[in-house]
């Protein structure tokens, strides 16, 4: 069979090809990588600061795969601009994994030190070309998939004085900003000049096509701090999301905020209609609060890294 690969390009309308595919190919995709629409819209619209350094970052990081009638088969995408390399084909076109992974490893050798690939248990011609290439498992992370068509479990109920906003009725991303930053990243100290260059970065990311304030949830305490916080990234054409952003204050934690906004972000999900929502954790603790929700199918994926001195064999 013949195919042909080219770079990303913004200017050609390529976000629209990369986001067609995943929506038309979303059960298969879901089945054989880790990325949803929500992923690769936080890759296009999602400034953070590591991106800037690099000139047209869209264009840099992504490479297309197209079949012999000129239909997108797959592509590779660098999420950060760095080693962390994403491969995704439709299910017909799995053997098309070995070719895009020799291309990376050749094409993409600057982007770092070691490469590392997220992949599903799924995808067993994407391991076996792992491995091949000299790539060992080094985690396994879990993915839970509950059927919001099902009853869900019972609200949580907050202590008194603490209440679930969303940022379309209470739109104090600011609060939501310093919440995450120490949630994620420990960082109680942001400056003034942080705060505002963070919450321009994030207005732009607000402008992508999926961003939904209502399922962009906090939990609120009595004193108006932001305590929690999840968000859900919706595929309405599948009818399905991606419950992300998963956050909690070290303050608060061990205390059920973070089981709280991820049950009303769900039964949000579920009055709109949708007919499946996802969650993935990576930590032992993530982990086991997303199998408790009940009813949730679970998918394993995996993490294969090759370090610097590896050659194929």
């Amino acid at each position: 069979m013949k195919f042909t690969h080219r770079p990303y390009a913004e200017a050609g309308a390529d976000f629209a090809r990369l986001t067609g595919f995943v929506q038309a190919h979303g059960r298969p995709v879901r089945r054989l990588s880790t990325w949803c629409l929500g992923r690769l819209v936080d890759w296009r619209y999602m400034i953070f600061s590591h991106k800037l350094p690099i000139e047209a970052f869209c264009d840099a990081n992504a490479e297309l795969w197209f079949d012999g009638f000129g239909a997108l088969a797959g592509f590779a995408i660098s999420e950060n601009g760095d080693e962390n390399i994403a491969l995704l084909t439709t299910e017909g076109y799995q053997f098309l994994y070995a070719e895009m992974l020799d291309w990376v490893l050749q094409a993409w050798s600057c982007k770092g030190p070691c490469f590392a690939v997220e992949i599903t248990a799924n995808h067993a011609p994407g391991i076996a070309a792992l491995e091949r290439a000299g790539f060992a498992r080094s985690e396994t992370f879990f993915t839970y998939t509950y059927d919001l068509r099902k009853p869900l479990l019972p609200r949580v109920e907050l202590p008194e004085g603490f209440s679930i906003v969303d940022m379309a009725s209470t739109p104090d991303y600011r609060a939501q900003r310093l919440m995450r930053a120490e949630g994620f990243r420990g960082r109680s100290d942001l400056t003034e000049e942080e705060i505002a260059r963070d919450l321009a970065a994030q207005a732009g990311y607000h402008a992508n096509p999926i961003y939904h304030a209502p399922t962009d949830l906090c939990v609120r305490a009595p004193d108006g701090i932001f305590v929690s916080g999840c968000e859900a990234l919706i595929d309405a054409h599948n009818a399905e999301a991606d419950v992300e952003r998963v956050c909690t204050h070290s303050a608060y934690r061990r205390r059920g905020f973070a089981r709280a906004v991820i049950q009303e972000c769900l039964y949000r999900l579920q009055a709109m209609g949708l007919a499946r929502a996802s969650i993935t954790g990576y930590s032992p603790w993530a982990i086991s609060l997303y199998a408790s929700f009940g009813g949730g199918e679970e998918s394993t994926s995996y993490i294969y890294t090759r370090a610097p001195s590896t050659s194929r064999t």
